[in-house]
């Protein structure tokens, strides 16, 4: 299940419960005996990036289907989305070996949709945290994710500790394939997924990678083309980057005015920006991810925040 975009007026309201909202990797989990698999929102199988996460023994059921968070906390205790991409620019067995050790993952639960052959997406949600509870045995490699009724307060911590913001979750909510307002979430900092469509030439310290990706977002089926981000890259993503950008023709229905190397429209990123222009344009645009874990056509212009 899949929120929508709210914002701060939820936080009174008592017919929701407030979850911190984590950075990192949404994924599900598959429990059938002793094996366990991870699969991310595109569907791709991700288990063997994650040798530590073996959890069947922390999981008191036959079966079942968990849906949360992947991170990787840093020496604050906080989830450190940078961390968590060095594990995800690797494809080397040994690399990912070694960086499970250095940079060890947690997966954070916060729902359960099977529990051995049962369909549980039809109970409420406060009913599916009760089981969930049941099922659960935590420890460093497994949590559950904590909530509060009080909204207000959950926002001052968030702000305090200036983590990304917070998920808002109606009680009685059933689990349905798709984007609902029955999840709601309020982001402390401006950011959007955006379909990179393009890249310019690098100058200088940048002459072996890229001046700057550009961005779009789908309006219907057409790619909208919302400014360029050059900020926020280190040599080691600007590498990756370059790697996987695959050269080609695309349309957007308002092509920049500039030299462009086009690329497949198939790579997501999230930028955090501090406004919309009136063109639809974001103003002061920074890098902050990857999103491997996100189909491009989920990237519209309806998720722009003023």
């Amino acid at each position: 299940m899949l929120a929508k975009m709210g914002d701060t007026s939820i936080l009174k309201n008592r017919e929701y419960i407030f979850e911190p909202k984590l950075d990192g990797t949404r994924a599900i989990l598959i429990k059938d005996g002793a094996e366990i698999r991870f699969v991310n929102r595109r569907g791709y199988n991700i288990t063997r990036r994650y040798p530590e996460l073996n959890l069947s023994e922390y999981i008191k059921c036959e079966k079942c289907i968990l849906d949360g968070e992947i991170i990787v906390y840093n020496s604050q205790g906080l989830p450190d989305f940078h961390l968590l991409q060095l594990r995800d620019l690797t494809e080397s067995s040994k690399d990912i070996k070694i960086r499970a050790e250095i940079y060890p993952a947690t997966y954070v639960v916060f729902d359960i949709l099977e529990k051995d052959g049962e369909n549980l997406r039809d109970l409420d949600l406060m009913e599916r945290k009760s089981i969930l509870k049941e099922v659960m045995r935590e420890n460093e490699r497994i949590q559950i994710i904590p909530y509060m009724e009080n909204g207000e307060k959950l926002w001052e911590i968030v702000k305090k500790l200036n983590i990304e913001g917070i998920m808002a979750k109606r009680k009685d909510s059933r689990y349905r394939e798709g984007r609902y307002d029955d999840w709601l979430k309020i982001k402390y900092f401006k950011t959007v997924d955006a379909v990179t469509v393009g890249y310019t030439s690098g100058k200088g310290k940048r002459e072996e990678t890229f001046g700057a990706l550009l961005l779009a977002l789908y309006e219907g089926e057409n790619l909208r083309f919302i400014g360029k981000v050059g900020t926020g890259f280190d040599e080691s993503i600007s590498k990756y980057l370059l790697s996987h950008l695959e050269k080609d023709e695309v349309n957007v229905i308002n092509p920049p005015n500039y030299d462009v190397i086009w690329v497949k429209p198939n790579m997501v990123c999230e930028v955090q920006y501090l406004e919309v222009t009136e063109d639809k344009k974001l103003r002061a645009p920074s890098f902050k991810r990857l999103r491997w874990d996100k189909n491009p056509k989920e990237c519209k212009v309806e998720d722009l925040q003023r």
